[in-house]
């Protein structure tokens, strides 16, 4: 078995993983860049030319995994995890861009399974490679592990993953299923920046419980499909006696999970941003037919907005319903600096004397959690992706390789 890292060395984001073993070659996830418009990129034998791929596997549903799915020639099979695909194409509809109508090999993917035969987990086996899903623990809802097998040699590709999420007991079940493997593949997101252990889901929602106690309204920015802090805002804002409400993308998001953070009885609000209201009519019909907006209906609660949303918010300054508030920045903060209408909208925020307040924590693995993967796993080699520099990793995986674009690596 051999491996290829298309791109991904020296990248967060956009990486490209291609695995071969006999007649046959995989890919593990195809998504955009993080900071460049990649749009033309083309790859001989998967988005151009006769196909040389027998099979591409996607992680999770973020663009820089799944973006460029559509790209993909349309003979080659593709595997998405069920609410994985929903989601994406969600936010496609969101977003003005184009779903994926083709046909997709979904496969569902649980918490727990009894049965520790791998033959349940299995969504690809053609004789000479087979492919287990298993759960893992990210920002992104049913994220996957893959656990890849041929010529006798187990590789193990994390995609993007951490355990100081919701899902922390369930990435832990997942990779002692999994045990030792000749090659780990593992994201390395944080290695640079010197964290050793980021706070837990728990905690921030801990902290949130004493930030709402002190505002009667709460704007939350965080990403929309990071189900894990929408889990903890909503728990916080229950703690605090707010009501919950959501934008418009959210309310539809929990739609498709089919159920809403484990909560009982209780009532998660919608508000219809005005952006929404030029809208085309096929939107509106799927999408906006709600009677359940209770935006400055209740003096007391928690909303979740976006860069995009300032008119709602100004005008709720004006009617005076934003009197004792604050905004949660529940992203990386370097977005602040980074994209200057993340920063022109938090400074509008603070002429509305709508304090700003820092929270948040990784969807990506510390230091402890790639200990913990390793000792685990005992990887005879080790390839770290999704990352700017892997001999950060050096001190804590097995037998690093120096790993470059586009060369091949025979495991051992």
């Amino acid at each position: 078995m051999e491996v290829k890292i298309i791109k991904g060395t020296k990248q967060i984001g956009g990486c490209i993983t291609e695995i071969k073993c006999r007649d046959t070659r995989i890919i593990i996830d195809f998504g955009d860049d993080l900071e460049e418009n990649n749009e033309k990129f083309e790859l001989e034998g998967l988005t151009k030319g006769k196909s040389l791929y027998n099979a591409v596997f996607i992680t999770h549903s973020h663009g820089d995994h799944i973006g460029l799915i559509n790209k993909i020639n349309k003979d080659i099979p593709l595997y998405v995890e069920e609410t994985t695909l929903k989601i994406h194409n969600l936010t496609c509809d969101f977003c003005n861009k184009e779903k994926v109508t083709r046909c997709i090999n979904t496969f569902k993917i649980e918490e727990n399974r009894k049965n520790e035969n791998n033959k349940d987990r299995c969504i690809f086996d053609n004789g000479d490679i087979k492919v287990y899903a298993y759960m893992g623990d990210h920002s992104s809802y049913n994220s996957c592990m893959f656990l890849v097998e041929g010529d006798n040699k187990k590789l193990l590709h994390t995609g993007d993953f951490r355990n100081h999420g919701r899902k922390n007991e369930v990435i832990k079940h997942s990779l002692k299923s999994i045990g030792k493997v000749d090659m780990l593949i593992t994201e390395g997101t944080t290695l640079t920046r010197l964290i050793d252990k980021y706070m837990s889901e728990v905690e921030l929602e801990d902290k949130a419980v004493k930030i709402m106690k002190k505002y009667d309204q709460v704007l939350v920015m965080q990403s929309s499909t990071n189900i894990d802090r929408t889990a903890s805002f909503l728990r916080a804002s229950i703690k605090s006696n707010k009501k919950f409400i959501l934008d418009l993308f959210s309310y539809h998001l929990q739609d498709i999970i089919n159920r809403f953070i484990n909560v009982d009885n209780v009532n998660v609000y919608l508000w219809m941003p005005y952006k929404y209201k030029n809208r085309p009519d096929w939107f509106k019909e799927k999408y906006m037919d709600i009677e359940n907006n209770l935006l400055g209906a209740y003096p007391f609660f928690t909303i979740e907005v976006k860069e995009s949303m300032l008119v709602d918010i100004k005008k709720l300054y004006e009617k005076g319903l934003l009197k004792n508030a604050c905004i949660i920045y529940s992203m990386w903060e370097g977005y602040i600096e980074k994209e200057e209408r993340i920063n022109r909208f938090i400074q509008e925020l603070k002429k509305m004397n709508i304090d700003i307040i820092n929270l948040h924590t990784s969807g990506h693995a510390d230091k402890q959690a790639f200990k913990e993967l390793n000792r685990i796993t005992n990887p005879n080699e080790t390839i770290i992706i999704h990352t700017e520099d892997c001999s950060k990793g050096k001190s804590i995986f097995n037998n690093v390789v120096d790993a470059k674009d586009n060369e091949y690596y025979l495991i051992k």
